[in-house]
């Protein structure tokens, strides 16, 4: 008896002892690595999720790119979960490109990526890094994507990127730049007014010499986001559907009730929805 008792006394320590070690919520098969980059001259803290006891190949497992991890990545790993548990969505793995650090080094950072030229309106105020976006592409084609391939075996050219506000901008500047880039693209609240709509003169420049996009695009506002939003968003969906690209599936959706952020949920669960099962 005695012995039984020191046992379960022994038992209740390790369990105490080890339960008091780590309080943190932690997120089940994922990782973070940081990846250098040349062309951005700054390193990347990549988040991964890789779902275990997969039924697919790891090599045609389709991808989703999430932009703005810092704040995005946990919330795109439970809705992925949650769709996936309902099998409303095939089996995915999320690659969040993160920058690990203060959220003000995220905020200056994200103006940096998501942008192609320094906004001359300053309709946003003034961002100092703004600019880099065409290294980030180049980033993300030539250094992470063969990093992903090499390291995790994610060889799958089915890739979705995910992004919102400049992160929604810099997804329609590689739509109209290198579409074969992505399969698939999920946009939030684009801020397409930037630098008095450039985005705008890349689609244009597209379109001159190229009649067929082979992209699904999923873009969305918020009913109550802001009239720089909403109106610039409204503008460019129609400018795309005119063209009538080829091969292009073109989905836009106002979200009552939701504002620039708190659409972000639903934009997403929609977004993934719509370009995964097509």
């Amino acid at each position: 008896m005695k012995k039984r008792l020191w046992l379960v006394g022994i038992l209740a320590i390790l369990f105490n002892y080890g339960y008091s070690q780590d309080n943190r919520v932690f997120l089940n098969d994922t990782q973070t690595i940081w990846v250098d980059s040349e062309f951005v001259s700054d390193k990347f803290l990549i988040e991964s999720y890789i779902p275990s006891n997969l039924s697919t190949p790891i090599d045609s497992l389709p991808v989703i790119f999430v932009l703005d991890a810092d704040m995005c990545f946990a919330m795109t790993y439970d809705i992925v979960r949650w769709l996936r548990w309902g099998n409303e969505i095939p089996e995915v793995a999320i690659i969040g490109i993160a920058y690990g650090k203060t959220q003000a080094d995220w905020w200056q950072k994200r103006s940096r990526d998501y942008t192609t030229c320094q906004d001359e309106t300053e309709i946003w105020g003034k961002w100092e890094l703004a600019g880099g976006g065409e290294d980030f592409i180049s980033f993300i084609e030539y250094e992470l994507i063969p990093f992903l391939n090499k390291q995790y075996h994610l060889t799958s050219s089915n890739r979705t990127i995910v992004g919102i506000s400049l992160g929604g901008l810099i997804c329609n500047d590689i739509l109209f730049s290198k579409p074969s880039l992505f399969d698939n693209y999920i946009i939030s609240g684009p801020a397409l007014l930037w630098n008095d709509k450039q985005v705008f003169k890349r689609e244009e420049k597209y379109s001159l010499n190229h009649s067929k996009v082979d992209a699904i695009v999923y873009t969305s506002v918020g009913s109550l986001d802001h009239e720089t939003i909403i109106n610039p968003w409204n503008e460019f969906n129609d400018l795309v559907e005119s063209r009538n690209y080829e091969n292009l599936k073109f989905e836009h959706e106002v979200i009552e009730n939701e504002t620039h952020l708190s659409v972000f949920p639903q934009a997403l669960t929609k977004g993934l929805k719509f370009v995964l099962n097509q």
